[in-house]
């Protein structure tokens, strides 16, 4: 996408899913699951990626599609990521593009995932001073009621995501959504599930909002 000198992002939130936004975490994610089901007793293979169809994409919304404790098996992944040493990696070319996008306006994480797994991460990549909030899973309510919530303290705001349940919150919570093309599902699914614009790579993202989002949130 070429370069552009349209104005900054000024005011506008923006708001991003980690896993598969920010974090390249599918494998790590994947274990978790795995650990989860097997402690559920529930011994059958899991995909490679087994978020890619899922409308909740949530340990909740696999553990449901299983016919498993959807609590308990949230509890279980949680637990095993928390107790993981590993970090994982960052996508790449995400950092400049939090940090040009944080020197512009406020930039939130709202996650399905623990704050004791995005902090640590943050941290290491020394991503830590371009996020103003986290509201990860430790927050009560569903990522379309969060939306809301900063909706009223901060508006206008944006989604940045990586599966179709982000896109459903964000229409939900009416803002304006952006999927990614490199996350845990298919760039098509997200388009078909209603977000306005895809960027295909994370420099995208600060071209898409200068010439783009800052029109669809009302700036």
């Amino acid at each position: 996408m070429p370069h552009s000198t349209q104005p900054s992002l000024g005011n506008i939130l923006v708001v991003f899913d980690f896993d598969g936004v920010i974090a390249d975490s599918l494998e790590i994610c994947a274990r978790a699951c795995i650990h989860a089901a097997r402690r559920q007793g529930c011994t059958r293979p899991l995909a490679e990626n087994p978020f890619a169809d899922l409308e909740q994409v949530s340990f909740e919304g696999l553990a449901a599609k299983l016919g498993l404790n959807t609590r308990a098996f949230a509890a279980d992944a949680c637990g095993y990521l928390e107790h993981c040493r590993e970090i994982a990696p960052l996508i790449p070319g995400m950092a400049e593009t939090l940090r040009q996008v944080a020197s512009n306006g406020p930039l939130c994480i709202l996650s399905a995932s623990p704050r004791s797994t995005i902090e640590p991460f943050l941290r290491f990549h020394g991503c830590s001073g371009y996020v103003c909030k986290i509201i990860s899973r430790d927050i009560p309510g569903s990522k379309a009621a969060k939306l809301m919530r900063l909706k009223k303290t901060q508006p206008p705001i944006c989604m940045i995501g990586d599966g179709v349940s982000d896109i459903l919150a964000a229409k939900q919570a009416g803002v304006p959504a952006v999927g990614v093309s490199w996350g845990w599902q298919p760039a098509r699914v997200l388009a078909e599930a209603g977000a306005e614009l895809i960027a295909e790579t994370p420099s995208d993202i600060k071209y898409l909002f200068r010439t783009t989002i800052a029109g669809l949130s009302g700036e």
